[in-house]
C-alpha cells in the first residue's frame, strides 16, 4: 500500500512482548518512528500552508 514501516524483532519474544525491557524498547521504537514519519510530515505540511 506504499506505507513506510519498520520491522523490529526482539530476542526471546514471539507475537506478544512479555519482558519489561521488550515493552520499553517497543515503545521507544514506536516513538522514534512517529517522530520521524508523522511529526516531521505534519510539520512540513503546516509550513507549506503558511506560505
Amino acid at each position: 500500500m506504499g506505507a513506510t514501516t519498520k520491522l523490529v524483532m526482539l530476542p526471546y519474544e514471539s507475537h506478544g512482548y512479555v519482558a519489561k525491557e521488550s515493552l520499553l524498547h517497543m515503545l521507544w521504537e514506536m516513538n522514534q518512528w512517529l517522530d520521524k514519519y508523522v511529526r516531521s510530515e505534519s510539520a512540513s505540511a503546516g509550513e507549506s500552508k503558511a506560505d
